[in-house]
Parts: C-alpha cells; sequence; structure tokens
C-alpha cells in the first residue's frame, strides 16, 4: 500500500460512525479472528473490550529513549489498571524492529508486537512492506474523533487515510531569558529577531541544521517566510522532490533570500552543534534567546536545568513541526487488545499526561493546558493559541536535507 486515492479519505472524514473499510485496498490485509468491517467507534468498547480481555496480554513497541518513563510509570500502569490487562513493554533501535516485523511477516509468522510507535521517517517503510494494517485507526477509535482530521490522515505530506495514529507532536519555537529580554519586548518575528541580535551580538545562539533539529527547523522556518512565489514555494509540499531537484533548489534563485538572511545573522550570533549545548549556553547565562524543541526546553525547565526565567514562543510567521505515531501490524498475537491500547493512547487522558510528563504536544483540537496544569507548568510551553495557529509542517527530507548541505558548504565555512 504506497498511496490512498483521495476519494477512499474523503469518504472516511465524511463519515461520523461509519463501519470500518480498507483504507487503499478493496479488502483488509489481516484478519484479527473478529469482523473488521462491522467495527465502528459506537460500537467499538462492546465489540473489542471483551475480546481483548481474553487475550489478557499484549506487546507494546516503543522506538525512543525519552519516552520510557512516561509508557513505564504513567501511561501503560493507568491502561492495564483500566482494562485489567497486562502489557509487555519493549523498547529498541528502531532499524531493528521494523526488520523483525517484515522478517516475521514474511514468513507468516505473528509480529513481535501488537501495537508499535515508531518514528514518522521509517512510515514509507512499513507500508511498503506491507506490515501495517491498513484500517482507519482515527475513524473506528473513539478516541480519534477527537483528532485534527488532517493531522490524523496524512503524516510529513504523506496521506495514509488514518493507518497512524499521531501519538507525539513535536514543535520547534525560540526561547528567551525575560531576565534580559522582558516578555513585551520579545521579538516577534524573524526581521525582529535579526535587529535584536545586530544589538546584541552573540546574545542570539542558534543551533547549527548540521547538528540538531531546531537548527534544520529554524532554517525552515526561515524558508517559509522569505521565500516568494508559488513555484519557488512548491517545493515545500512536494514530498516526491528528488535529491538532484533539491539541491538545485537550495542553490537557485529561490533560496537566495534565505542565504541573504543568513548572512546577515550568522556574523552576530553564536552557533552551537546541537539542542542541548544551546540550552546550555542559556543556562549559563552565555545567550539571552536561541533556538530550541518546546518538548526539550520544557523538560529542561522542569528539571532545573534551565531557569525558570526561560519563556518560549513561536515566531509570527510560524515555526515547523512533527512528530511520531503508532500502528497496529499485520497479524498481532493480540490484535483487540492492541487496537485497545492505541486507542487509550490518543485519548484525552493519555495526550494530556503525555504533554505535562513530556511537553509532548498533541494532535488532539480538545487540550487545554490551562485547565488543568499549574501555571508553572504553563509557563514551561509555548502559549496554546501560537501552537493551535503558527505551527508549520516539516518540509520534503529531501529539500531540508539540500538546505543543510548548502548551509554547511557555503555559508557555516564562510565560502
Amino acid at each position: 500500500m504506497k498511496t490512498v486515492i483521495a476519494a477512499s479519505i474523503a469518504i472516511l472524514l465524511g463519515t461520523a460512525a461509519f463501519a470500518a473499510e480498507p483504507v487503499g485496498s478493496d479488502k483488509f490485509n489481516t484478519d484479527p479472528g473478529f469482523d473488521l468491517a462491522t467495527l465502528t467507534a459506537d460500537n467499538f468498547y462492546d465489540v473489542i473490550v471483551p475480546l481483548a480481555k481474553k487475550e489478557g496480554t499484549l506487546t507494546f513497541y516503543d522506538f525512543t529513549d525519552s519516552f520510557g518513563p512516561l509508557f513505564n510509570e504513567h501511561l501503560l500502569p493507568a491502561f492495564e489498571k483500566k482494562y485489567g490487562l497486562k502489557v509487555e513493554y519493549v523498547r529498541g533501535e528502531g532499524d531493528v524492529a521494523i526488520q523483525q516485523l517484515i522478517a516475521a511477516h514474511n514468513t507468516n509468522s505473528k509480529a513481535p508486537a501488537d501495537a508499535y510507535f515508531i518514528s514518522s521517517g521509517k512510515y514509507a517503510a512499513v507500508l511498503d512492506a506491507g506490515v501495517v494494517a491498513n484500517v482507519a485507526l482515527s475513524e473506528i477509535l473513539p478516541s480519534g474523533q477527537g483528532l485534527n482530521a488532517e493531522i490524523a490522515t496524512s503524516t510529513g505530506g504523506f496521506a495514509h487515510g488514518g493507518v497512524f495514529l499521531p501519538f507525539h507532536r513535536n514543535q520547534t519555537s525560540i526561547i528567551y531569558d525575560t531576565r534580559t529580554v522582558p516578555a513585551d519586548k520579545a521579538p516577534a518575528d524573524l526581521d525582529a529577531l535579526l535587529a535584536w541580535a545586530k544589538e546584541n551580538p552573540q546574545k542570539f545562539i542558534v543551533t547549527s541544521p548540521t547538528g540538531g533539529g531546531s537548527g534544520s527547523g529554524f532554517l525552515q522556518t526561515i524558508a517559509y517566510a522569505k521565500v516568494k512565489g508559488d513555484d519557488c514555494r512548491a517545493a515545500f509540499t512536494n514530498f516526491k522532490i528528488s535529491k538532484e531537484e533539491s539541491a538545485t533548489w537550495a542553490a537557485g534563485d529561490c533560496a537566495k533570500p534565505v542565504w541573504d538572511y543568513y548572512k546577515e545573522l550568522l556574523p552576530v550570533v553564536e552557533i552551537t552543534n546541537g539542542n542541548s549545548d544551546t540550552l546550555n549556553l542559556l543556562a549559563t547565562g552565555a545567550g539571552a534567546v536561541g533556538t530550541a524543541w518546546e518538548d526539550m526546553a520544557y523538560d529542561f525547565l522542569g528539571r532545573g536545568l534551565l531557569p525558570p526565567t526561560i519563556r518560549q514562543e513561536i515566531l509570527a510567521e510560524g515555526q515547523v513541526g512533527g512528530g511520531d505515531g503508532m500502528f497496529l501490524p499485520v497479524d498481532g498475537k493480540a490484535p483487540a487488545a492492541g487496537l485497545l491500547l492505541l486507542d487509550f493512547m490518543v485519548s484525552q487522558e493519555a495526550q494530556l499526561e503525555k504533554l505535562k510528563v513530556n511537553g509532548s504536544r498533541s494532535a488532539r483540537t480538545d487540550i487545554d493546558p490551562s485547565a488543568t496544569f499549574t501555571p508553572e507548568q504553563v509557563a514551561r510551553l509555548v502559549p496554546t493559541e501560537q501552537f493551535a495557529s503558527r505551527a508549520l509542517q516539516n518540509m520534503p527530507n529531501n529539500l531540508k536535507n539540500a538546505m543543510t548541505d548548502y548551509f554547511a558548504g557555503n555559508l557555516l565555512r564562510g565560502n
């Protein structure tokens, strides 16, 4: 299943409580032992909970290093208590787990896990290998009804019709220390940021696009803001753009405004090789403004690794973000329990807890941190209204890589 026709997605999004239909095919690619075609968001719990209880145990795979405490100490115990099920929690290197899943599928064996959390960069590989159940999860899961429909059915510009659940959303930001930069004086857009950097040399700490995701995000943010013309901007959403086409774009007239901005900025800023390096310079007072990931800055603030005077914002032009997701594998050992866990993971309860613990944003449209979080926790986040209105989509990988290569070869080295 490499593509999903637009008509299928339109049908899925336009039906309130439809019976499950296979995505991108005329039949389901998995047989869970119960009739998927009769499953709806309305009857989901009546059908799935008894079946999951009979299965008793399920295996959940997590590709991250950072979400272990969230799953181990918060979400999985809450799920087990709620449904009386046992979850075997497995963490490991993403590529290895995917290869194991593909190998099991190719030998007609059961999947090693019943629900998977993987990097968005691996979606194409598992889809091409046919190991993702072609079920529109965002439609048949009751908790899926609270998800933003666009985010729930596409990832990084790739339309998948809801077979992946957007569990984790991340967001790049600008952080500033209110001891030096009062909130009402914080640079609100790129031009103001450049002006501030010129007035305060080496106090704006910028992560290099070659060394950390916040640097790549800042590079893309500049491109979104400065590149003009429909023909030039078409590359931002062309997820089939080749490496060669991307390199030509980065070296051409379209990208010139991006490099012009950097040529003014680089002489007056401090460039770091990683996200942590940038935050550490702000922690020591060596910098007052910096590029960041919202969730990472939230974590550093919570652990006292950044002073409580640090605040976050998204520039007025918008800044990029992304995220990772979960899926139901083909031929899991406990498919009903897997579906139930996936539903729980995108519930408001779980998504609020994830935001509180990890600063990890949600694709749900009903999350308001100010309603349940402490003022201290809210202050560690980007303002919710900014996240809702200013989050931008990550650009195609080939284009991001080409811009990073051009930056490294022509600006970072002073060429």
